[in-house]
């Protein structure tokens, strides 16, 4: 027979009373009271090598419960890794103990850590009433344990939880201060690949080309997300660890993720990386602004061509087309904020229109020869231009990636909070990608930017000769290069043109390409047909005519002597506003100014 209690003499002290857990019973018949569960733990490869493994741990309780005359019904155990979170070991457990079935009332474990990760973990495992034999600290904890014994035992749980928080704290440490370094802290995103032995990424072989060829079909601006998820999986672009075909939100992520380009985001800041880019950031900011391009046309089944082209002029929406009687086109406002009184237009009568706009740009043989030689004239001091320029921004860098540097000393030496240091290194760091985009800008432009110029004077030339050849649809593609922000209200079309387009559609507007400022009709030089004008004196270009005032030349007199005199081979095309002012008032005309412009719109495109 067992005694309700039994007496109990601490040492120095008055004896106490231990009341004694009542026998339960199983379904299946009587059963021990000293009958308990094992539960084991290691969260990480490093304890396993440290002596935490599963079966050291599971020999040290079985020990225990073996000298102690526990009989061990049932083991549970959580292995948690990197692939592998959640302790279904731990739910297993209280589940078990919780059974009505369930006559156990111990539970043998090798320390506080290895149970409770959170104070949750406790609440849990006090709400079943048991009592917990923790082997290596040498206690055993019930309901009738001592307060001391309990507030010492919170204070284990506490310190658990505090060196869990504080080694996830380490971890996010650590990871940011290898993104501050510039390398992908986690798992490789999709056309990369973790290198084990460098705890760096690698382009992958396999996926990173098929990659770059999604931004390159996109950047194009006439493909759908969803066209460019099938074509990705075409072209056989799987996940890397589930080796299944990419869904749209995935592609949408990828497009959008700088990390392809040498940049990457991480806890809400930029980060220059040093991995090895898949595609260069002039095509991923290409892909950006397909995104964000402004009332962007929906895809349908049929597509047509000036679909996406021309807004409506009296409400602002978009313009949309659709078939009559089987074979006519017919172009008209969708009507989104409601009826505007905007009428319906052919096809072929807004190609007509389109055609105007085109050959508004159109330059008169002579003219575009004589700024395509200024161009290559030219070509020496632009590269030296850029060269400069190129030296001043890397001197530029390197400051402040010395201010970087200095700063970042200052932060571990404890000279500097980590508040200022996070906000001061976010403001250097896009210093520095402004820097480089500038200066790949600046290498870029330095390469034979006279053949550039020449190509569009060419496309000037031929344009509407190319325009009324072609049919709906490469005419719409033409237009995409030439003009942008068109509208149509009640059979006009207004367009806004591309730079450097714009240039030439105002010489044209000027009929001789003369401007406003001095160009009255009083003082024009008439048109002669048939033989050219002879050219214009050097008190002619310089302004020095009768009285001192300045006559305005056409064109047609303009030779290349004179566009140099003029400085028109942009020598230094960004100076400052004052600088350009005099010169320009010491010019002839509007016309030789023009062209001075022009030239450098070409030089800077």
């Amino acid at each position: 027979m067992v005694p309700d209690a039994a007496p109990v003499r601490p040492a120095g002290g008055v004896e106490r009373t231990m009341k004694r857990r009542p026998q339960n019973t199983r379904a299946d018949g009587p059963v021990s009271g000293r009958d308990a569960v094992l539960y084991v733990r290691v969260s990480s490869k490093e304890q396993e090598k440290e002596g935490f493994s599963i079966p050291a741990q599971q020999k040290l309780l079985r020990e225990y419960a073996e000298t102690h005359g526990f009989n061990v019904v049932q083991e549970f155990e959580d292995i948690e890794t990197a692939k592998r979170t959640g302790r279904p070991g731990f739910d297993e457990m209280v589940s078990f103990l919780q059974a009505a079935s369930t006559a156990c009332c111990t539970l043998l474990v090798e320390k506080t850590d290895r149970l409770y990760r959170n104070i949750k973990d406790w609440v849990t495992v006090a709400d079943l009433d048991i009592d917990v034999h923790l082997v290596k600290e040498g206690v055993v904890l019930s309901e009738d344990s001592r307060s001391s014994e309990k507030f010492m035992h919170g204070i284990r749980v506490l310190m658990a939880k505090n060196y869990i928080d504080n080694l996830s704290e380490e971890v996010r440490k650590g990871m940011r201060e290898k993104a501050e370094q510039g390398h992908w802290p986690t798992v490789a995103h999709v056309g990369f690949l973790n290198n084990l032995e460098t705890h760096r990424i690698e382009v992958d072989p396999l996926r990173g080309p098929l990659v770059a060829r999604l931004f390159e079909r996109y950047a194009q601006g006439d493909v759908s997300l969803k066209e460019v998820t099938r074509i990705a999986g075409e072209l056989g672009l799987t996940h890397p660890r589930s080796v299944r075909r990419l869904v749209k939100s995935e592609v949408h992520r990828i497009l959008r993720n700088p990390i392809y380009a040498g940049e990457f985001l991480w806890k809400g800041k930029r980060y220059t990386g040093l991995h090895q880019p898949i595609i260069s950031m002039a095509l991923f900011e290409q892909v950006q602004d397909v995104f964000e391009a402004a009332n962007r046309p929906k895809y349908t089944k049929r597509r047509h061509a000036f679909t996406g082209l021309v807004s409506c002029g009296r409400c602002g929406c978009a313009v949309t087309a659709e078939i009559k009687k089987g074979r006519y086109v017919y172009y008209h406002c969708t009507g989104g904020r409601g009826s505007c009184g905007n009428t319906y237009v052919r096809e072929e009568e807004l190609s007509r229109l389109f055609a105007d706009v085109v050959k508004r740009i159109q330059v008169p043989i002579d003219v575009a020869n004589w700024i395509a030689e200024a161009l290559r004239e030219s070509q020496s001091d632009k590269e030296r231009y850029h060269r400069t320029a190129v030296m001043q921004l890397q001197q530029r860098y390197l400051a402040i990636q010395a201010k970087l540097d200095k700063a970042y000393d200052d932060r571990l030496g404890g000279r500097i909070s980590d508040e200022l240091w996070l906000r001061k290194s976010g403001e250097w760091e896009a210093e520095l990608a402004s820097t480089r985009r500038e200066t790949a800008r600046h290498e870029r432009a330095s390469h034979d930017y006279a053949a550039t110029g020449s190509k569009i004077l060419e496309l000037a030339k031929s344009a509407h000769n190319l325009f009324i050849r072609q049919d709906p649809r490469e005419q719409a593609r033409l237009l995409k290069t030439l003009v942008s922000n068109s509208t149509f209200d009640r059979g006009s079309l207004s367009v806004t043109y591309v730079k450097p387009f714009d240039l030439l559609a105002d010489g044209n507007e000027t009929g001789d390409w003369l401007g406003g400022r001095d160009s009255g009709p009083e003082r024009r030089e008439p048109r002669r047909a048939g033989n050219r004008a002879a050219p214009p004196t050097s008190d002619e270009v310089r302004g020095g005519g009768e009285g001192g005032i300045q006559t305005p030349i056409p064109w047609s007199r303009v030779t290349c002597s004179e566009l140099r005199l003029a400085g028109i081979d942009a020598r230094e095309p960004r100076q400052s506003a004052v600088s350009l002012e005099v010169r320009r008032d010491l010019l002839c005309g509007l016309d030789v100014r023009l062209a001075r412009r022009i030239v450098q719109r070409l030089c800077l495109c």
